[in-house]
């Protein structure tokens, strides 16, 4: 579907990028209006255009009205929390793009404070990632000079030999062609590309008609540059069940990028130990599956080292029984193991992966302090507030109350 067939109709839409996540959830009175704003050929500041040109889909659903929209879209930037929706908002003291002037070639530079009132600033950027890649991409289709004061050259530098600069030091370029370079970085920075990429094609046409064709061959890259940068994006509608799954897989994603995994994981078990001072010691295994509990998978186990009181052993062998059956019988291998207990109890397990050939497997547990695991012998935060850390404290409850009722039902069996 494309975005000119989303209806015109009150709602909330999100926008994915390429690895599904949402990136940015709006409202609108009419989706189809809004959602075509924001790609409009003249609606993108470069702010904006950080986060226009990571969309891949839209996903939008359709409510009664307008309050529908604005409380649906208030439940899902507090439950998602995607990251446009906070940077967007938040216009502390971060970087701007800062287009000099006064000079006779006026430069791009990165600026923390608007300080010169004569130049012309871009932002803020809270993502300084996203800025650099804003710069970046603008000096390679609008290059100008690099240097922080001009001063004559002889020679060009090499910022000139791999035409990232037009060189003016050395006369490579005069003052008015110059200027027409900065008024074209102007409208590319104001997010008027459409009418930008249109000047530019006459432009072009017109060195074709003179014969010019290197030149127009030059102008030619820039228009495809440009279109470059907004790839074709799909729409697409979605149920209440869908934004649901949407929500629900935001944390392993979370969780992906904090584990650095290679991909979203799938599934997670939990183990925990219960006995009374080594007596009817229990293990259990909890399995949850794309972030949802899947009891039928759950599993008990009767710890066999009876003698013991070393709670590492008795988590070791659990786990090593649990593992070595998936690999004996070719079943899925969980991408997570999640262990009760500290820093002793996840090394312990990362132990057993290793002794089983199985590095790939990530192991976490909880720390006393709370929004903090053990990954690897490290701390990570996690905010207590988001999807992650609740879904890391169930899968954490499940495995106490599933090790706690057996062990129970074990010891009320004694006579």
């Amino acid at each position: 579907m494309k975005i000119s067939d989303i209806p015109d109709k009150p709602g909330v839409y999100l926008f994915m990028d390429s690895a599904g996540k949402v990136i940015y959830a709006g409202k609108a009175v009419s989706l189809k209006k809004r959602v075509r704003s924001h790609f409009g050929k003249d609606s993108l500041d470069s702010r904006h255009m950080a986060m226009i040109t990571r969309v891949r889909t839209v996903d939008y659903i359709p409510t009664r009205d307008e309050k529908e929209a604005l409380v649906l879209e208030d439940q899902l930037i507090k439950s998602i929390q995607p990251k446009y929706n906070i940077l967007l908002r938040d216009d502390k003291t971060y970087p701007y793009l800062e287009l000099t002037s006064g000079e006779e070639f006026p430069a791009l530079k990165v600026s923390r404070r608007k300080e010169n009132p004569g130049s012309e600033y871009y932002g803020p950027f809270p993502n300084v990632r996203d800025m650099r890649k804003a710069k970046k991409t603008a000096e390679k289709i609008f290059p100008l000079r690099k240097c922080e004061a001009l001063r004559e050259r002889k020679r060009p530098c090499l910022n000139h030999q791999i035409e990232s600069c037009p060189s003016p030091c050395t006369g490579r370029v005069n003052r008015e062609r110059y200027l027409e370079t900065v008024e074209e970085l102007r409208m590319f920075l104001q997010g008027k590309t459409g009418t930008l990429t249109e000047k530019l094609a006459e432009r072009m046409n017109r060195f074709k008609e003179n014969l010019e064709f290197e030149k127009a061959a030059q102008v030619r890259d820039q228009i495809a540059r440009i279109k470059g940068l907004f790839p074709a994006v799909n729409a697409r509608k979605v149920s209440r069940e869908k934004l649901r799954i949407i929500t629900r897989i935001d944390p392993l994603l979370h969780l992906k990028e904090l584990l650095e995994l290679e991909g979203v994981p799938e599934v997670i078990e939990g183990f925990d130990i219960s006995h009374t001072s080594s007596r009817q010691a229990v293990g259990s295994m909890v399995r949850f599956v794309n972030g949802k509990p899947d009891k039928s998978s759950y599993r008990r186990f009767k710890v066999r080292q009876e003698e013991t009181s070393d709670d590492l052993s008795m988590l070791k062998e659990v786990v090593y029984r649990r593992l070595k059956r998936l690999m004996k019988e070719k079943k899925k291998i969980p991408d997570i193991i999640f262990v009760d207990g500290g820093k002793g109890q996840e090394r312990a397990a990362a132990a057993v992966t290793a002794a089983l050939g199985l590095e790939g497997i990530r192991t976490i547990s909880l720390a006393k302090q709370k929004g903090v695991v053990y990954h690897r012998g490290r701390r990570l935060g996690i905010d207590p507030g988001t999807e992650t850390w609740r879904l890391i404290k169930r899968i954490d409850e499940e495995a106490h109350r599933f090790a706690h009722s057996y062990h129970t039902e074990r010891r009320d069996r004694l006579p």
